[in-house]
């Protein structure tokens, strides 16, 4: 209207929807004035509810009808204001909501699942652990897990919006015009198919990224703890070699799974400008056929524009979700898998006497060589038996069985009197004390290491049985005694003082068995009289199983059992087998001539 001459710069336009406004300037418009007059002297009628007043007309108004006029115009704009500062405060609300509910539903998720994973891990039978290393373990609960964990935080409610969005777009385009929505949807078939062969293709990248990650962290986990050895054996150049191919296997699928994805976004950029261009192509000649206007056309265009941004938005996600999906998979393999602890559990908290009998028992942990071969025999409650025998005969075997570790192919197990599947694990193993000559502790300190969560347990109780079996000369002397911190697996103690730890550990569960596997081994004299003396003690009224490469310390028990290759070859105490001349014969010259 200004550029037409019919208004000029200065003029101020009132808009009331009650008329206010109107009603108060008819008291001082010229006669004139009409709904419909274009052109006033002064005064201009644009529509039904608006006036366009010059400024030098309106300061003709009296006063206080001028301010009250501008009054009521700054008060309605104040209420457009609020009512925009409303929308964005409530957006942010929602938006703050949405954020922290989201997190909050993830980290929950994932919090259970981690515990999940992870309690699962501890029933699965020894044998999974033999066959899969710690580091790709670690991965399933730590990487695998986190994956899945930034698909809910960041891709889930993302996706949902987009597919609301995508919804509402398609009717919108078809309630406008739904020939030309036709046209527009020529595309998306093309689209569909490519989404799918990329699926199919970055699930098998991924689940190859995720491999080679696992296999990474597992090395890394090794070579770390390993470490020892490398800088003894001077392995430096070859285990860098070794981690360097393992970690160009990683960065060459990495680098697989960044190409196909960078080759996925700009099909989905091309196919979305392919439908503009037969927009234009339709839509134009309907246009010149008076079919459609220009209007609805270029709408159109924005409308198609529109439909394939959350589309993008997919393919960005779509890397997060393929992650998330090769990880879920991963996690739900091991989860499926059988625990340990199928036993029924037919007895609770049984304190047993302690009687142990093999009947015919074969033992082959991978189903191809027999480690143990038509094993009998049977042990007294508190009766003392050895065994003895070359690396390999089956002497650990045996032990591993009476703990359940493993399971056994031919054969019976009978604990007092009972076959062995009638008890649960945890009745079993809370009856069974084993010392091992790798004694593994757990960061934290010496008490805790000893009580091992037995809240029954007091202080003046822990103390007792560290002094009973030795342990408290070496523990006493520590600047922090028994709250002495205890680093990863022990490292800051000597093997013998792990031992000793050990032994005061054994004898706080108070077992009806005890259990020596080895224990003996790689310490001085003084440290293995004061580990001789403490187990007297244990073995004391307990059924007791020992097994040493030192044959001095097995010299008063009861029974000697010597293997060979998986069978018991020779019984008896320890002059009956020298006077025999057998093997335990030979293995006592080569130890003592």
């Amino acid at each position: 209207l200004q550029e037409k001459g019919i208004l000029k710069a200065e003029t101020v336009f009132l808009i009331s929807d009650k008329d206010e406004n109107v009603n108060i300037l008819k008291k001082y418009l010229p006669e004139n004035l009409h709904p419909d007059t274009p052109n006033l002297s002064g005064w201009y009628r644009i529509g039904s509810k608006t006036i366009a007043v010059p400024k030098k007309e309106l300061n003709k108004l009296p006063k206080a009808e001028r301010l009250k006029v501008r009054n009521e115009t700054v008060q309605k704009l104040l209420i457009l204001a609020l009512i925009f500062l409303a929308i964005i405060t409530l957006r942010f609300i929602a938006s703050y909501f949405q954020t922290v509910f989201t997190a909050y539903f993830s980290q929950n998720a994932m919090a259970d699942l981690r515990h999940d994973v992870f309690a699962h891990l501890q029933k699965m039978p020894t044998k999974f652990f033999d066959t899969n290393p710690v580091g790709r373990l670690v991965t399933r609960v730590t990487n695998d897990i986190a994956a899945i964990d930034e698909m809910l935080a960041s891709g889930v409610i993302t996706l949902i919006q987009d597919v609301i969005l995508i919804i509402t777009i398609v009717i919108l385009m078809l309630a406008l015009n739904w020939r030309l929505a036709l046209v527009s949807f020529s595309i998306l078939p093309l689209v569909i198919w490519v989404i799918v062969i990329f699926r199919k293709k970055t699930r098998v990248v991924y689940r190859e990224v995720r491999k080679h990650l696992a296999v990474l962290n597992a090395t890394l986990a090794e070579h770390i703890e390993g470490q020892k050895i490398i800088r003894l054996f001077n392995q430096y150049f070859h285990k860098r070699q070794e981690f360097a191919t393992i970690n160009q296997k990683y960065y060459l699928a990495s680098i697989k799974q960044i190409r196909l994805f960078a080759f996925f976004r700009p099909i989905i950029h091309v196919s979305s400008q392919i439908a503009v261009a037969l927009i234009i192509w339709y839509g134009g000649g309907k246009i010149l056929q008076n079919v459609i206007t220009i209007g609805l056309l270029m709408a159109f265009t924005q409308y198609i524009s529109k439909l394939f941004e959350p589309i993008n938005d997919f393919s960005d996600k779509f890397n997060f979700l393929q992650s998330a999906l090769a990880s879920a998979e991963r996690i739900f393999n091991l989860i499926s898998l059988t625990p340990d602890d199928y036993r029924v559990e037919k007895h609770k908290n049984i304190k047993m006497k302690g009687e142990i009998e093999f009947q015919n028992v074969w033992l082959a942990y991978n189903d191809e060589e027999w480690v143990l071969k038509d094993i009998s025999f049977k042990v007294a409650p508190g009766e003392k038996i050895a065994l003895v025998g070359h690396t390999g005969s089956g002497k650990t075997s045996i032990v591993n069985l009476i703990l359940g570790m493993y399971p056994f192919q031919k054969g019976r197990i009978l604990i007092d009197g009972k076959d062995i599947h009638n008890y649960s694990l945890a009745d079993l193993r809370k009856n069974v004390g084993i010392v091992q000559q790798d004694v593994f502790l757990f960061s934290g300190n010496i008490k805790d290491n000893i009580a091992l969560n037995n809240n029954d347990l007091t202080d003046e109780e822990i103390i007792r049985v560290a002094k009973y079996v030795n342990a408290d000369k070496f523990i006493s002397q520590l600047p922090r005694g028994y709250y002495e911190p205890v680093m990863e697996r022990g490292a800051t103690l000597s093997t013998g003082q792990r031992q000793l730890i050990a032994f005061a550990r054994v004898l706080a569960y108070n077992p009806s068995i005890f259990i020596l596997d080895e224990a003996t081994s790689n310490i001085d004299t003084e440290t293995e009289l004061l580990i001789q003396d403490a187990l007297n003690k244990v073995i004391k009224g307990r059924t007791s199983i020992i097994i040493a490469h030192r044959l001095s310390t097995i010299q008063n028990v009861d029974r000697i059992l010597v293997l060979h290759k998986g069978e018991i070859v020779e019984e008896g105490s320890h002059f009956e087998l020298l006077d025999k001349q057998g093997l335990y014969y030979d293995l006592y010259r080569l130890q003592y001539t």
